[in-house]
Parts: structure tokens; sequence; C-alpha cells
């Protein structure tokens, strides 16, 4: 073989080397493009998903200032984090506890800690602090009107089991003195019909006199009294 011939062959492997480049240039190119699209449609689901949330949610930095909040948070009716501000220092600073020692903690441990019933001014909240490489993700709910509406489940059924028991004490043999007529209660006290009635709930009195004690009492009004009315209780306050 002359020096030709020897210099076209190696003319011949450079292009069969260059060709191999180029189609695994072009499979690297797709499989580029395919992951950009994917990583393109995780991140407007990612968008949509905290944009549209209906939990209001604020996103801060490694150093617990504010990045970004969503909609839910705009449309809360509450003051809005300035970007930059610092989380629960410049920004809902008075809850409970220590609110941004509790964020800090969170993301230096790298695990996710919720706060159920947190209160704050007059509200309660339900907060959920989700860390993540560069910050965490602050998301709260307003549960002031579900709890109010438990205490009031809760207030209505110890109002109910008082009732009953007091229904159920009328329904035995009330402890009664024979003299003075008071009535012992279930803590050894002695009370006069009035109180113990009034003292449960149960009823308001009008005080009268029956025909009888007006009679005892009041004999001259007694009296004077049209005979039709003698059996009718009078009213004195």
């Amino acid at each position: 073989m002359d020096q030709r011939d020897q210099l076209i062959d190696d003319l011949k492997s450079r292009i069969d080397v260059l060709e191999k480049g180029r189609d695994h240039y072009r499979e690297m190119e797709i499989k580029y493009e395919q992951g950009f699209q994917e990583l393109r449609e995780k991140e407007e689901f990612n968008f949509a998903l905290f944009q549209y949330s209906p939990f209001v949610t604020i996103i801060v930095d490694v150093d617990g200032r504010v990045i970004k909040s969503n909609a839910a948070k705009r449309m809360s009716g509450d003051r809005m984090p300035n970007i930059g501000d610092v989380m629960y220092k410049d920004y809902a600073s008075h809850h409970g506890i220590d609110m941004h020692g509790e964020l800090l903690a969170c993301m230096a441990g790298g695990e996710l800690k919720t706060f159920p019933e947190m209160h704050y001014k007059d509200k309660v909240l339900s907060i959920t602090i989700a860390p993540f490489p560069k910050g965490a993700i602050i998301t709260t709910q307003d549960i002031t009107d579900r709890v109010q509406a438990e205490q009031d489940r809760i207030n209505l059924i110890k109002e109910l089991r008082r009732a009953l028991n007091e229904v159920e004490t009328l329904r035995g043999l009330l402890p009664i003195c024979a003299s003075c007529k008071k009535i012992r209660d279930d803590k050894g006290y002695w009370n006069t019909v009035e109180e113990y009635f009034s003292h449960r709930g149960m009823v308001d009195f009008s005080h009268t006199l029956c025909p009888d004690c007006i009679k005892h009492l009041y004999p001259e009004l007694w009296a004077k009294m049209p005979q039709h009315h003698h059996h009718t209780p009078t009213h004195h306050g």
C-alpha cells in the first residue's frame, strides 16, 4: 500500500469517528430536550400547586427571609409580607412561642414540623413548616371557626350532661329540711328552694302568696278581696 492509499484510509477512519460523534451528540441533544421539557412541566406543576393551593403559603430562604407568597395569601385580606422580611420577626411576630427560633431549628434539623393549634392575636392557626435544601415552605390554615365550633359543641355537651344530672336528681328524693324547707345540694350545702333551682338555670322565680297565706297573714286584705279571687295567687314582685 502506497502512501496515498494510507492517507485515504486514515481520512475514512476519521470520518467514521466524526460521524459516530455526531450521532452521539444528536442523541444527547434529544435527551437534553426531553429532560428540559420534563423539568419545565414539573416546574409548571409545582408553580400551580404552590400558587393555587387553598392554604396560605410563604417560602423563605435559609436565613428565614421571605422569597415569595401564594395567591391564597394575597386573597386572605391579611397584611402581606415584603420580599426579604425575616419571617416571624419582621412579619407575623405575635405568636405565643418563638416561631422564628422554631423555623431555624426546623431548617437546621431538616425535619417537617406542625403546630396544629397556634394562637395568633385573635385567631387560631394550623402551621406546617416543611424544610428543603434552600429554605422552607410555611403553610398556614385559619382554623378559628372550627376550633370555636368544637368548643361550642363541648360546652353544649357539658350543659346537656348537667341538665341530665339535674333531671336524674329530681327523679329521686330531694333532701329537704322538714322545718325551713331548704334543699341540700350534692356538695352538702343547704340552699333555699329559689337558690337550688336558680343556680342550676332550671327556672326563674316570681314570688307570690297563695290564698291560704294571704288569709293567714293579711286577713283584712282577704276580707276585701272579691270572692272569686280567693283562690287566685297574688303577685308581690
